[in-house]
Formats: C-alpha cells, structure tokens, sequence
C-alpha cells in the first residue's frame, strides 16, 4: 500500500481531502482525494500524476523545454525565447505543457480523445476503441479499388478532359484552396497538349488539379484518377531532395488537398509536414528571406500566391495535427498578411481563423475565460459558403471541447448561439453533399456535433441529435464506405449508451423516491401522520434550477472547495 493509501486508511471517516492534490487537480484548482489516480482524474479521464516535493516540480518546470511536444517536425523554439505574438486570446504564451495535464497535452483539440473520454463517462465496458472516426469519407478506400500505374497525363486525359476537369477544380475547390492562377493553369494545359516542353513538375501540378477534379464529380472512384495521383506521387517523390520551387510546392499541396479528403491520417499528416517544410527551406513564410544570413532561394514569388500557399498549408496543417494528436510543423518566425479578395473567393474567410487555430496550439494555456472570448468571436462571424462555414463550424466544436475539458459552465446565450452554429453547419454538410464535393469536414463535422451534443446533455442539444444523425445517414448512404459505416454506427452507439445510462439513472431515483416520499411539515412530531396532498408548485422552479446547473456547480454545491 502506498503513503497516500496508508493516510487514507488512517483517516476517520468523512469527506476525503488530501494535503497532496495531484497534478491536473492543482493547475484546475479542484478538490483532490489523495488516491492513485485520484476520484476526479478517473472521471475526466486525466493522467493522474504527483509531484511530492516543490524542488522536483521546479526540475520538472526547468525540464519542460526538452518536452516531446517540441520535436523534430515542430519548428518552434523553446518558450523562454520564442516571441510573443499577436494573439486573439489576449496574447500570452504559456510555458510548454508539464507531464500528466490532460488539458495541455497533444490530445487537447483532438475530436477522436474527446470521444473516447465520452464514451469512457458513459459506459466503461462498451466504450469504443480510440479512433478517428468520420475524419474523412474514405480513410484511404478509395485509393484500393484499383491498382495504378505511372504514365504521363497526356497518356491519362485528353486535353478536352484535363479542361473539364480543371473547370471542376475551379468550381468546387480553388474558391476555398485558392493558392494557383487560372490562367496560368490554362496556360499550362494549352503548352502541354501542344506538345511544348513543359517541367516535370507542371505535369505533377497538372495532376493534382485532375486528380481532385474527379474526386469532386465522380462518387466512385475511376481508373485515371488513380493513375493521376499516383503519377503525380512518383514525380513528387523522386524531386524530394531537390531545392523546393513554387511549383513542387504547389504540386505538394495539391496532394495533400487530395490526401485529407480521401486518404489515411499518417500519409496525409506526414504530406503536410513536407509541404511546411518545403514553405520553410524556401522562405515562403517571412516577407524577407533575403534578410537571413542563411541563403534562400531566390525564386521570384507573385507575393500573392506566396500567402495564399503558406496560408492553406498552415491551416491543414494544423488540424491535422489537432484531429490526431500529434506535433504541428509551426513558423516561430512568420509574418502574415491577409491577400486581397478575389470575385468568388472564400480563402480569406479560412486565413481569418487561424489566428484563433494557432492559439489552440498544445503547448499555450488559454485560460477558459480566453477560449470563451475566442468561442464568441469565433461564432460572430460570418461565412458564405458551405466549405468555409464547416471549418469555422469545426474551429467552434474545437473551443467548446477545450472548455468542456476545463469543467467550464456555457451560459444560457451562449448555448444558444453554440446550437445556431451547430445547425448551421449541419446544413453545410448536407449542401455540399447534395453538391457531390466530399470535403473532409462533410462526416467529419456531423459526427464531432453529435459527440458535443451528447457531452452538453440538454433538452436543447437532444432536440438537435435528430438531424446530425439523418446528416451523417445521409452522407454514408451516398459515400457507401466503410469509414462512413463506421462513424453512422458509433455516433448510435454513443447515443444507445447516453439512453441506457439515463435509464438506469431514472430507474434508481424512481426506486428512491418510492421509499422516501415527499412528508409534510407534521412529520417533524412524534406522531405519524397521514400524508395529504398539498401544493408543490415550488419544486418546479427547484428542479429548473437544479438541472440547469452545470456539473462544476453541482460540485461547488456538494463539495465546497475551502481554501
């Protein structure tokens, strides 16, 4: 038996409080039991760990620059020396996460932890195993339906077929991922099908551009896309050591747009991270390389273009972290500049939010006033097109988790408008299903609302499960995959489990209430009397009350925490 187990053992009975709190219970000031792991760690699912003496924390504080989280794809110095930025969550950069807080660690944004901790509160036993559930429509499937070959896109297409395509690409995609010219591209594909010398990587390019327009207007997958993709893969890979110029970059990316919307997790993360780097060795990300006594390459740049490659590839790049919980590629020492608008044009609705997406990064402590300031500004803007209103859906659907995670309380209007933008994103989903463009965020954002749905638990949220569910129904019945299967199934699990556990929690108090039945004043004498009914009508407004409270003030109520 441990010392903490020995002080427990010797303690009369009563409430258990420790002059030892654990880790997470100090940096989230909650009361702590002393026990290994300690009865609130259990129940959010924290890394219970204790720290026995103030000289092994100071070490621990002193050692938190060598933490895992700043690793070889992270180009992040440590915290003592990075600069503090501009930052919507009033600017502070928190010292890199310490060992054992569930808040701080790599899983803080991750929708795929939030729904294991869910799941793990509902029902122990028949939780689901840790998975990215709906991350995309496919999760690689589509890539195995058939065998592809290497061969030029000329071999591929038909000049007539690349512009068809090419128009999808600028219909469905580019008005969101707007990083090429279009007229460069039609220059392009007009030297190429003339038989114009043109580089290798322009045919990488000019695959990238085909191989998304197929995946956009065509639910079953076709032989040349395939051969695109893998034709623009080979190329790619065998230049990976040559300088990085604009156009391997922007052939880079395209795979990566491809990758995230229908490939696996590792091979999509690990695309990302060779996009940023490249972005990196070829200074994309500073407004001055030539100002570095390091040499850069000198390529000119429209400096339009530039932001916009930097700008889309930071923002799959970060989420793509997020969702798997694993270290993103940053620029400590980037400057950005919002682009000008173009007719049609939603990329700079994207750029706008990821200020409040780096601020969510692991290795900052945002305090829960912060995120609900960033939760409200976040839901007070506007987005016009069913693409971008995803991504800010989801960027909201990241806050709440993190305050959630914080035991932090939602006010009645924020709740409110949280619900408006859950619905709203509902219908985006559904929109660009209809359109036949299976943007990641079509399963992925339905799914991570039926999660936070069932975490708030009100009236209000259940009312709004229905049509997330009938959203994500739809979609695996049109994507039949597995991976849509998958996520339709779990979120009735979810939901299957969220019934039974309020079952068995109405079952007991009905069986309680039998046995202790509401008793006049009278009962205080001696003598039993019978009971009559009376007017209850006050309870009503108690039981509002009760229920409205949040579980962080049902356990001030309890449990007060004395100082």
């Amino acid at each position: 038996m441990s010392t903490t187990d020995d002080q427990h053992a010797s303690r009369p009975a009563g409430r258990k409080r420790s002059k030892l709190a654990c880790e997470p219970c100090r940096e989230l000031k909650r009361k702590c039991d002393g026990s290994q792991p300690c009865g609130a760690c259990l129940r959010f699912e924290y890394n219970c760990v204790y720290q026995k003496a103030a000289g092994k924390r100071k070490r621990a504080a002193d050692q938190s620059s060598d933490h895992p989280g700043a690793g070889a794809n992270s180009s992040q110095p440590p915290a003592a020396s990075r600069p503090e930025s501009w930052s919507p969550m009033n600017g502070r950069t928190a010292p890199a996460p310490s060992t054992g807080n569930g808040l701080r660690s790599l899983e803080a944004n991750s929708g795929a932890a939030f729904l294991r901790r869910l799941a793990l509160r509902l029902d122990p036993k028949n939780a689901p195993r840790m998975h990215t559930f709906a991350w995309n429509a496919f999760l690689g499937s589509r890539q195995m339906s058939h065998a592809p070959t290497t061969r030029s896109v000329t071999d591929i297409l038909s000049r007539a077929e690349m512009e068809g395509l090419a128009a999808i690409y600028f219909d469905k995609i580019d008005p969101v991922y707007g990083f090429v010219d279009r007229q460069h591209i039609l220059g392009l594909i007009g030297r190429r099908w003339s038989g114009l010398a043109t580089e290798k990587t322009e045919d990488a390019i000019l695959c990238g551009i085909a191989s998304l327009g197929c995946l956009f207007s065509q639910v079953q997958p076709s032989s040349a896309e395939l051969d695109l993709l893998e034709s623009a893969r080979s190329e790619l890979e065998q230049r990976i050591s040559d300088i990085p110029s604009a156009a391997m970059i922007t052939a880079w990316l395209f795979r990566v747009i491809y990758l995230r919307v229908a490939g696996t997790h590792h091979a999509a993360w690990m695309a990302s991270c060779i996009v940023m780097h490249m972005l990196e060795a070829a200074g994309f990300h500073c407004d001055s390389p030539g100002a570095s006594v390091i040499p850069m390459p000198s390529e000119p740049v429209d400096p339009e273009i530039q932001w916009r490659l930097v700008a889309v590839a930071q923002h799959l790049n970060i989420w793509m972290s997020f969702d798997m919980g694993r270290s993103r590629v940053s620029f400590w020492n980037a400057t950005m500049a919002v682009p000008s608008a173009r007719d049609g044009d939603k990329t700079g609705e994207l750029m706008e939010l990821l200020p409040y997406s780096a601020e969510l990064d692991p290795q900052k402590t945002p305090e829960p006033a912060d995120l609900t300031a960033a939760l409200s500004a976040v839901l007070d803007r506007v987005h016009t097109s069913p693409p971008s209103t995803l991504a800010q859906c989801n960027l909201a659907l990241c806050l709440c988790r993190r305050l959630q995670s914080t035991n932090a309380s939602f006010t009645p209007a924020l709740m409110e408008r949280i619900l408006a933008i859950t619905a709203k994103g509902i219908k985006a989903a559904q929109a660009i299903l209809d359109a036949r463009s299976p943007w990641h965020h079509m399963a992925n954002v339905p799914f991570q609302i039926v999660c936070v749905l069932l975490a708030f638990d009100t009236l209000s949220s259940i009312a709004q499960l229905k049509d997330a569910m009938q959203c994500l129904s739809n979609v695996a019945a049109i994507y039949k995959t597995d991976a849509t299967r998958e996520a339709l199934t779990t979120a009735s699990l979810l939901i299957m489990l969220q019934q039974k556990c309020k079952e068995k929690g109405a079952s007991e108090l009905e069986k309680i209430s039998k046995l202790f039945p509401i008793l006049p004043d009278e009962a205080a004498s001696d003598e039993p009397l019978a009971w009559k009914p009376e007017d209850t009508s006050w309870l009503d407004s108690i039981t509002g009350e009760f229920y409205s409270l949040d579980y962080s003030d049902i356990d001030q109520i309890l449990f007060p925490t004395h100082s």
